[in-house]
């Protein structure tokens, strides 16, 4: 078995007795990729658990490690860009700058190559990866994702292409391009933690959830199939994960493991929904939306539930409604138009919007004042 767990409150003995059980031995270059992306006001369960990134960097500094931590900006409407410095303030993570024992990276700014996956060409940092880094942590989160059911190891390497290369993976197949993402990088160890989980509808919208559980391997399809045992959720069917099986990337844990850790097993954890609701009638579905308009379209409703007076006519539509109000963007699935309201917002959603003649805003994204005008214009 290459899959050592822990729960205890002792995050450093976990971390310890995890690397011990599994022989990791660190190469003295180290690189972590941590998982960032919530945005100001950040929820517990959004980011990388800075307790859990603490212990970590001590224990690989008592191992005489140099340690590089790397992300890049997060995707955004146009109101609402996060630069790489915001995501560090917000985050949290600025503390690590000016560090003795640690570097901090923009990764955005990483030389880049062109590869080639399945006919959608990626920009990935490999020759820094194969110059600058002995041994590559990926740190990821344990939480659930309304696009891909959950955001584990192979979700957190979608930080490492450009922008604009995450926003044309969620354009041309979300779950396919995670999958042959992890055959061309593929980290030395993987580790997930829950201080806390988030579960509910995450990554954004769920809720933190204490699970004081840290799991480590090398694999990561075994690792995340593992995992999304544990909380109920059956790997073959997350679409990512068994893509990334059949892609020989990793194999699937046997379900012995998950037998062996029974204690460990969360059968109330509450996983992701394929909406948001705002009020009783109105429905946020994000299909394979990116961050941008889902930060449009979010941020838009902030500013309804601020100013309920200004937006009373959205208010009381989305209470009293005779029909459902389906917000969608990204691509979404054609069965959401079977009933209600439809109003589709965003570039990815404007060929199914044309085939069942929805109203629709275009834009990539559009800004926020005008889903907020067309919101109120076809309600």
């Amino acid at each position: 078995m290459a899959i050592a767990i822990r729960k205890s409150d002792d995050i450093r003995l976990s971390l310890e007795s995890i690397i011990s059980e599994l022989s990791f031995i660190p190469g003295k270059r180290v690189f972590i990729k941590p998982n960032l992306c919530g945005r100001a006001p950040i929820k517990p369960g959004e980011n990388t658990s800075i307790a859990v990134l603490d212990a970590l960097i001590d224990i690989l500094v008592r191992m005489d490690c140099q340690v590089t931590i790397g992300h890049g900006a997060l995707l955004g409407s146009e109101e609402q860009k996060t630069t790489f410095c915001e995501t560090l303030e917000q985050s949290g993570f600025v503390k690590y700058m000016g560090s003795k024992h640690v570097t901090i990276i923009n990764i955005d700014e990483l030389e880049r190559d062109e590869v080639i996956l399945d006919g959608l060409a990626f920009h990935l940092p490999m020759s820094y990866f194969a110059n600058h880094v002995d041994t590559y942590i990926n740190l990821a989160k344990l939480k659930t994702h309304m696009e891909t059911q959950v955001s584990l190891s192979l979700k957190n390497q979608m930080g490492l292409p450009i922008p604009d290369d995450r926003v044309n993976m969620h354009k041309y197949g979300l779950n396919k391009y995670i999958a042959l993402l992890g055959s061309v990088i593929k980290p030395d160890f993987n580790i997930i933690e829950g201080f806390p989980a988030m579960e509910n509808n995450g990554p954004h919208h769920g809720t933190p959830r204490d699970t004081q559980l840290i799991a480590g391997s090398n694999d990561m399809v075994e690792l995340d199939s593992f995992i999304c045992r544990l909380i109920g959720l059956d790997p073959t069917k997350v679409e990512h994960i068994k893509l990334a099986n059949e892609a020989s990337v990793g194999k699937f844990s046997d379900q012995s493991v998950t037998r062996q850790f029974r204690e460990l097993v969360i059968p109330d954890f509450k996983l992701a929904s394929r909406e948001y609701r705002y009020g009783r009638m109105m429905r946020a579905y994000p299909g394979y939306s990116c961050s941008m308009c889902i930060s449009a379209v979010n941020n838009a409703g902030k500013e309804f539930k601020k100013h309920p007076i200004k937006y009373w006519r959205v208010l009381i539509k989305s209470i009293i409604s005779k029909h459902p109000i389906n917000i969608i963007f990204g691509s979404p699935d054609g069965s959401i138009f079977e009933k209600g309201r439809n109003i589709c917002i965003g570039s990815c959603a404007k060929e199914l919007a044309e085939a069942k003649q929805s109203v629709f805003l275009d834009g990539c994204p559009p800004k926020q004042s005008d889903v907020i005008e067309f919101i109120m214009k076809n309600i």
